[in-house]
């Protein structure tokens, strides 16, 4: 059983959106580079050697040290954006469930930025039921004296 907390859940996540196209025998091969470092503590530039002749023998697959030194390169920078906007998510998510950061109660997730409020200006539309929609629709075409235009509206396409 593969036991993750929270923060590094959000960071496999986000490490296999950005490294969703490459293809897993690559994936693999900065995996092993990494292991090779922090595990077996061998320099990187070793590190990415001894994987690309491992890739050569085994795969018939050549990378090249420049290419696994600049994907290596990425997937460490990858991380380390992860980590920056799981720290913002969970301080934004953290604020949120004490009371210091009021948000927009549609679900959109933006700051109410007049505590009074319970939604951002125009959101309270998203919680209308069709009933309502339909009717302040109406009630908004009267208003314009627009009687001989009919407009149709399609509700279900937005919810």
């Amino acid at each position: 059983m593969i036991v993750l907390n929270k923060e590094m859940a959000f960071i496999s996540f986000y490490l296999a959106e950005k490294e969703y196209f490459l293809p897993d025998n690559l994936r693999e091969a900065l995996s092993l580079i990494h292991y090779l470092i922090k595990e077996k503590h061998k320099e990187k530039s070793l590190a990415i050697h001894i994987v690309n002749e491992k890739y050569k023998k085994k795969k018939n697959i050549d990378y090249t040290k420049e290419f696994l030194w600049k994907k290596y390169n990425a997937r460490l920078a990858h991380i380390k954006n992860a980590k920056d906007k799981y720290k913002e998510w969970s301080l934004k998510l953290r604020e949120a469930s004490v009371g210091i950061r009021k948000l927009c109660e549609c679900g959109c997730g933006q700051e109410v930025t007049n505590k009074k409020n319970r939604f951002i200006r125009g959101h309270n539309i998203n919680m209308r039921s069709k009933e309502e929609k339909e009717f302040w629709t109406k009630n908004m075409l009267d208003k314009r004296g627009k009687e001989n235009k009919v407009i149709k509206v399609d509700f279900n396409s937005s919810t």
